[in-house]
């Protein structure tokens, strides 16, 4: 098991942990040795083959373990993004963001135009983050990825000490929320060690667990007045019902074959083939990532007042029907009561796209009330038509296609995803059901001149 030498509860340490949970590694953290004078030494991963420091080269680590969680990218191109993001999450937020923190927190007398300084450089910092997000569910592609764990976990820090640190950045806050929800992130993030206090109280209220124990023995000790039961005696005369076994022998004629059929029946009613149980279980991921992917729809349609909305599914892989399902769990509506939201963006258009190895399947939505200003299988008809694609069925709001895998000419879902929903969102422009934004439709990729100094 790989050990992480690393100060405990920093924000750093929670970033690492976070990547470890993504790929599904068991990493112990310990406290760094030899580094009393150091407020913050250099973390250190220590692993069979050999060791990795400093924070930023373990997080790229752990998180090129696992090429199919998708935390280093998909791509070469996401590679470079989620590296530019995080040298922003570095250097322009994270910098200033401590600054500010040493002061609020006083660690550290920090002279008031320094702190001054400081949160001028983190509301610019977040001002750029808020737009970019405006018409990004993650900060890169269509899933979490380094970027936005290495920026959540700074946020994090400073909401201790700072909780209205977005209040005016609506967009970094419906993301911030959506990251939080991820399990990894609730796993680490909301984990704190307990004060020697709650521990004293945790013992206190272990105790009488012990104390149970005697009334354990006293059943025990009662157990005997069940011994005097001798009504149990009575059951010889169940015994002498073996006219009831002799009803069989009536039945004896009828061949043991008549009473079989039903056994037969009963494996068929409660057992289920191999495939229909692997058809079960997909069918469960399918909707859970549906019913997740349709919240954050909702909330980024909400925030940047989208009425379409184009984005990617994993779970179905390439299968159509399990696509739709998909959709439907994204339109579901929200049950009251329920512990997570589900669904909700059933109001909102929306073009879903999901890669398999021999097809790109994809499928459109087109709410009632919007149909008079989008004809749904137009809208799958443009999308598909550079990529040689074909709609496979239609209807005024559900329309669903394909695009075949072809080697040989050089068409493959994962390469052809990225610019089909361009194009899908440059139809929405053209149609005027799309914000145009000039000046954020480079965002992707910032240059240094871009960035606050």
């Amino acid at each position: 098991m790989p050990t992480l030498y690393a100060v405990p509860g920093s924000y750093l340490t929670q970033k690492l942990r976070i990547c470890a949970k993504y790929a599904g590694l068991d990493v112990a953290n310990e406290a760094p040795v030899g580094n009393e004078g150091t407020d913050n030494p250099i973390p250190v991963l220590e692993t069979a083959q050999g060791c990795i420091f400093s924070t930023n080269a373990i997080a790229r680590y752990l998180a090129g373990i696992r090429r199919d969680v998708g935390l280093a990218g998909q791509n070469l191109l996401e590679a470079g993004c989620i590296d530019s993001w995080v040298e922003f999450s570095v250097h322009q937020l994270e910098v200033p963001l401590m600054t500010w923190l040493c002061s609020a927190k006083k660690l550290q007398d920090v002279p008031a135009e320094v702190v001054d300084m400081a949160k001028s450089d983190v509301n610019k910092a977040l001002d750029v983050l808020n737009k970019h997000l405006l018409s990004n569910t993650y900060m890169v592609g269509h899933r979490i990825s380094l970027a936005d764990v290495s920026i959540t976990c700074a946020l994090a820090d400073a909401e201790t000490v700072l909780p209205d640190l977005l209040a005016n950045f609506s967009n970094i806050k419906r993301w911030y929320g959506t990251c939080r929800a991820q399990a990894e992130f609730k796993e680490v993030l909301t984990s704190a060690s307990p004060t020697p206090g709650a521990k004293q109280d945790s013992k206190k209220a272990a105790a009488p667990k012990k104390e149970a124990a005697p009334k354990k023995d006293a059943k025990k000790e009662a157990a005997p007045k069940k011994e005097a039961a001798p009504k149990k005696e009575a059951a010889p005369k169940k015994e002498a019902a073996p006219k009831k076994e002799a009803a069989p022998k009536k039945d004896a004629k009828a061949s043991p074959k008549k009473e079989a059929a039903p056994k037969k029946e009963a494996k068929k009613e409660g057992k289920k083939s191999p495939e229909e149980e692997a058809k079960e279980k997909k069918l469960k991921k399918v909707v859970k990532e549906g019913g997740k992917r349709g919240v954050e729809i909702e909330g980024a349609a909400d925030m940047g007042g989208l009425q379409f909305f184009c984005t990617s599914v994993d779970e179905p892989e390439g299968d159509l029907e399990m696509l739709v399902e998909s959709l439907n769990a994204m339109n579901a509506v929200a049950i009251p009561g329920d512990e997570e939201r589900k669904g909700c963006s059933g109001h909102i258009g929306k073009t879903i796209f999901s890669c398999g190895t021999e097809r790109l399947a994809v499928a459109a939505y087109v709410p009632e009330d919007k149909q008079g200003a989008l004809n749904c299988e137009e809208w799958l008809k443009n999308t598909l038509q550079n990529f040689q694609g074909k709609v496979l069925t239609s209807s005024p709001g559900l329309c669903t296609g394909e695009v075949k895998a072809d080697g040989d000419k050089g068409i493959f879902p994962l390469k052809i995803r990225e610019p089909m929903i361009l194009e899908a969102n440059n139809f929405l422009r053209q149609k005027g059901l799309f914000p145009e934004d000039k000046e954020d439709s480079d965002e992707m990729v910032f240059g240094d001149d871009d960035f606050p100094s």
